[in-house]
């Protein structure tokens, strides 16, 4: 039994979800929005669960007590504008039809979709537990504004080939601007672009992730 389902909708876009084995615990399971980078753009459902967070399930399913949703962005869009919107409404859909735990949404993903991260949590800074940006980049004026209160751990390789590092560092200067005491990132020295191949299997991040709740509402 494949761990991932593939499903192609008519009007929203191609996913495939990951569903966790055994009980949820109390109020829910956790629930992950997964965007992936423009090599794995298309219509086949399957393509974006081959890279990133997608292989690191596989390898150890019980390190990712979540339901995963992993929408596909079509070949010649990016993570914003429209496929953005729809990944978003799937999200909602998603957590209805699962009923997964509110309090525990997170939001990651790598390169384009590292950009798409950051680019959904200024739409929707209220929405996510904690945010996970990979080798991306975003605007540090809406950052600034935005994602003062948001948890984030933004990842990125010094030696990155094709995602200037630098745009990390900014981002980074633009949340301690902000004062949030809550964000953290790491700068792997010697590594390039694919650092999400280490950064998934870290068992520190993954134990910050699932740690992050966010407050209950009165």
């Amino acid at each position: 039994m494949p761990l991932f389902s593939h499903h192609k909708p008519r009007v929203l876009l191609p996913y495939a979800l990951y569903l966790p084995q055994g009980q949820a615990p109390r109020g829910g399971w956790p629930l992950i929005l997964f965007l992936h980078g423009s090599g794995e753009r298309g219509r086949d459902g399957k393509k974006q669960a081959t890279v990133g967070l997608g292989p690191a399930i596989q390898a150890n399913p019980k390190s990712w007590p979540a339901v995963v949703l992993m929408p596909q962005c079509p070949k010649e869009a990016q993570w914003r504008g429209e496929p953005l919107a729809r990944a978003y409404e799937l999200l909602g859909q998603v957590e209805t039809q699962y009923q997964t735990n509110p309090r525990r949404v997170y939001l990651t993903g790598l390169s384009m979709g590292g950009y798409g991260c950051w680019n959904l949590a200024c739409q929707y800074p209220e929405r996510f537990a904690a945010v996970a940006p990979i080798c991306g980049a975003g605007d540090p004026f809406l950052v600034w504004q935005r994602l003062s209160r948001v948890p984030i751990w933004n990842f990125h390789g010094a030696a990155d080939e094709v995602v200037p590092v630098s745009f990390s560092r900014a981002l980074t200067d633009a949340l301690a601007k902000a004062g949030n005491a809550q964000a953290r990132y790491t700068e792997y020295p010697t590594e390039k672009h694919d650092v999400w191949n280490r950064v998934y299997r870290e068992s520190e991040f993954i134990r910050w992730l699932f740690a992050q709740q966010k407050r209950k509402t009165r």
